[in-house]
């Protein structure tokens, strides 16, 4: 298919009414007949502009990741690890206002991801997964090294991190930048002061 302005301005709507559907009904209750009428599209136009309902949910899970890497593309990569960290999680709370059903679908049928997408992209997932997931140990190495954080277990740091957000969606909180820039600080003061009052 040849891609013109209107026909890419008709798949971001498409993936953005899609993304909407989803994490209001879910994607297996979701038909392609429900996005098609969602568009005012009948199927046959519907799979002209995807070929099937998982491609939708992988240009989904795409933009998340689009998203996030042009915010974590802004911080700048002298800082110290803690500063350095305080800016990653505020990079993903950022992606989450920014992109808020994409993120929820995200997380919402990452479950599934095996049934839902095809081994190419469930491979391209898993690996961008991993990359995050490396790039967050990285961080918190640097900061033993250089005696910013004590000696934790970075794996298993890194997936309570990635853990904590990904249950953001299915608590009614704000997802407006100001919601995000708190929810950015309540995780950073938790992650760097504990819950201990000071004496």
């Amino acid at each position: 298919m040849a891609v013109t302005a209107s026909t890419a301005e008709k798949t971001v709507t498409l993936i953005r009414e899609s993304a909407s559907l989803f994490r209001r009904y879910g994607f297996h209750a979701t038909s392609m007949g429900d996005l098609g009428a969602a568009m005012n599209l009948n199927k046959g136009t519907l799979y002209h502009y995807f070929p099937s309902k998982g491609e939708i949910l992988f240009a989904i899970y795409a933009q998340v990741f689009s998203t996030l890497e042009a915010n974590v593309a802004r911080i700048d990569q002298q800082l110290r690890a803690d500063e350095k960290l305080v800016a990653y999680i505020r990079a993903i709370t950022k992606t989450r206002a920014t992109v808020p059903d994409f993120v929820a679908v995200y997380f919402q049928e990452h479950p599934w991801l095996d049934s839902s997408l095809s081994a190419e992209h469930c491979a391209v997932v898993r690996e961008k997964e991993k990359q995050w997931t490396t790039g967050l140990r990285t961080i918190f190495e640097d900061g033993m090294r250089d005696g910013l954080f004590r000696r934790v277990n970075t794996e298993v740091l890194a997936i309570q991190l990635i853990s904590m957000f990904s249950s953001l969606y299915q608590w009614h909180l704000g997802e407006d930048e100001v919601s995000a820039n708190l929810v950015a600080d309540t995780i950073i003061s938790y992650l760097f002061e504990g819950i201990n009052k000071p004496s």
